[in-house]
């Protein structure tokens, strides 16, 4: 007996239930019938600087239909006059725009502003090592750049400078001041002896000035590489401008 009794509960229970569905569906369907059709457009965007949200969501609830906004953020679909249409957009909070049921047209257009929604995200901290000891084996193994006392000391190597200086090739300048030397050497002796400087009195006196002016640079320059070396690390000595 108690079988019997739940079958029946249960037998009139989906037929209620399929009674009420029925009656709500040509409910609609008469609200349908009866409201009136409208083209809603516009345009979906921003309420900070009014630039165009593209593809935006919009939803009907009461018969879950909808679209979605185009590249700029321009919509345009068939709805009923009274309908609740929803807009949602990344970063956006929903939004909520009624379609007046008063319309006197077909077409209803409006532009519809988004509120930005800030959402504050927890702190992330990354760690480029996985471990304590991979940190120290990393800072252990790790090798340092070249300090500018290093450079500077490798700049101050006269040596090397000579060695540069005298396999270094001329530069463009240095080529186009040669030609100039000739040329100007070629033309001022043009179509006459050429003069040897050997037996010129003033060329050897201005030989003598270079080659004392010379040697006295190179003790200059020694002398201030011994300074350098002789230096504490990190401190530079100090020269003045008669030197």
């Amino acid at each position: 007996m108690p079988v019997i009794r739940l079958k029946r509960i249960l037998v009139l229970s989906t037929v209620w239930l399929l009674a009420e569905a029925a009656t709500a569906y040509s409910q609609l369907r008469q609200y349908a019938s009866s409201a009136k059709v409208v083209q809603f457009s516009g345009v979906v965007v921003s309420g900070i600087d009014s630039n165009p949200l593209p593809f935006s969501t919009l939803l009907i609830g009461s018969r879950r239909q909808g679209t979605i906004a185009d590249a700029g953020g321009f919509f345009s679909f068939v709805a009923l006059a009274g309908d609740t249409v929803r807009f949602t957009s990344v970063g956006y909070r929903p939004r909520f725009v009624v379609i007046p049921d008063t319309i006197r047209f077909d077409a209803y257009s409006m532009v519809v502003p988004m509120e930005q929604d800030t959402v504050m995200l927890m702190e992330a901290v990354i760690y480029p090592w996985p471990s304590k000891d991979k940190f120290r084996e990393a800072f252990l193994n790790l090798k340092l750049p070249e300090s500018e006392a290093d450079i500077i000391q490798k700049n101050f190597n006269l040596a090397a400078l000579r060695e540069q200086a005298r396999n270094g090739k001329m530069d463009a300048d240095m080529n186009y001041r040669s030609l100039m030397q000739q040329q100007s050497a070629r033309l001022y002796t043009q179509n006459q002896v050429p003069t040897v400087n050997l037996l010129n009195p003033f060329a050897w006196v201005q030989f003598v000035k270079q080659w004392k002016r010379r040697k006295e640079v190179e003790r200059l320059q020694g002398e201030s590489y011994k300074d350098y070396e002789s230096a504490p690390s990190g401190v530079l000595p100090e020269y003045s401008d008669e030197e």
